[in-house]
């Protein structure tokens, strides 16, 4: 496959401490066809000295100022921007190996493939622990069903066709997606085309306490409103019809119950083990929810911290 033209699209907000790094892991690649497009989504603190200095790093980095609209309608703003029929999408502070285009892009050559992805090293700054989770929920071909389940696309490993993103209006601007917004958009692409995988770790993904993905509470909010969402636009495609929703989305309460109780947020893990409950009519999830709300708090604390000596 010759070099075709790549817009790599950045959102921007308050990401000074990080972005200089990400676009210097761009501009490493060994697939060098691309612009980059920065879209500072209104960001109160840069100064345009700031983004003129950047700018100044490759005669192939544009930058786009906008009022803030978060990061699903920077990145559909940047969709429609872009010169590339291939859309890369990278976050402010995540990064990228030198190898990741040259190996991502050769898997279009497939006229059916609208999006291809790979493997990211998570990096977690505050533990300084880097994690290569293995490749054990691999999506490739038509992938809608088990996606459902959960998202397994991180966004900055992320290529797809223009067109596509443009005809499934891939990002929803709805601010109540936060988080998931690139989960609801590779649904939706995965209605329309095949999606491949490269199994190499080309990207790292950074986790640090800023993330949106780590406020557990607002998550389980988004993935719910994301859900809602794909129900009636799926339900024009012969694939939504192996999903089971209710099942899927008594997984999504039983995970965050788990992640809640873990975390001592007993009242909301309560509160999602009786929604699961009610999802799947189980009188077991309802009495144990039931009993998460109303045991005295510092009876659930000393069996959290028992059971976690006994893990240990």
């Amino acid at each position: 496959m010759s070099q075709e033209l790549i817009t790599v699209v950045i959102p921007f907000y308050k990401g000074e401490k990080y972005l200089e790094k990400t676009i210097d892991s761009i501009l490493q690649q060994t697939y060098q066809n691309f612009e980059i497009l920065i879209i500072n989504d209104g960001s109160p603190a840069a100064s345009n000295s700031y983004f003129e200095k950047i700018a100044q790093k490759d005669e192939r980095i544009v930058v786009f100022h906008k009022n803030n609209g978060g990061v699903a309608c920077a990145r559909q703003f940047g969709i429609e921007n872009a010169k590339a029929e291939f859309i890369a999408f990278c976050d402010q502070d995540d990064l990228w190996l030198p190898e990741k285009l040259s190996k991502q892009m050769p898997l279009f050559e497939n006229s059916n493939v609208g999006l291809v992805y790979c493997g990211a090293i998570e990096d977690h700054i505050a533990s300084g622990r880097q994690v290569e989770l293995p490749f054990f929920d691999i999506y490739k071909g038509k992938i809608f069903t088990p996606l459902t389940k959960k998202n397994e696309i991180v966004s900055c490993t992320a290529i797809a066709r223009k067109s596509l993103l443009l005809e499934v209006e891939a990002f929803d601007k709805d601010i109540e997606l936060m988080g998931v917004d690139d989960w609801l958009a590779w649904l939706k692409l995965s209605l329309v085309c095949d999606v491949d995988f490269v199994e190499e770790y080309l990207a790292i993904h950074i986790f640090h306490q800023n993330n949106y993905s780590s406020n557990n509470a607002q998550m389980y909010k988004a993935e719910l409103v994301c859900l809602a969402k794909i129900k009636p636009f799926a339900s024009h495609y012969s694939e939504s019809k192996e999903v089971d929703y209710k099942h899927v989305e008594k997984n999504i309460h039983l995970r965050y119950a788990e992640a809640f109780i873990f975390n001592g947020d007993f009242s909301l893990g309560a509160d999602a083990l009786l929604l699961a409950a009610q999802s799947g009519n189980n009188i077991k999830l309802k009495l144990k929810g039931l009993f998460f709300k109303w045991c005295p708090v510092l009876l659930l604390t000393l069996l959290q911290k028992t059971k976690r000596i006994a893990s240990s």
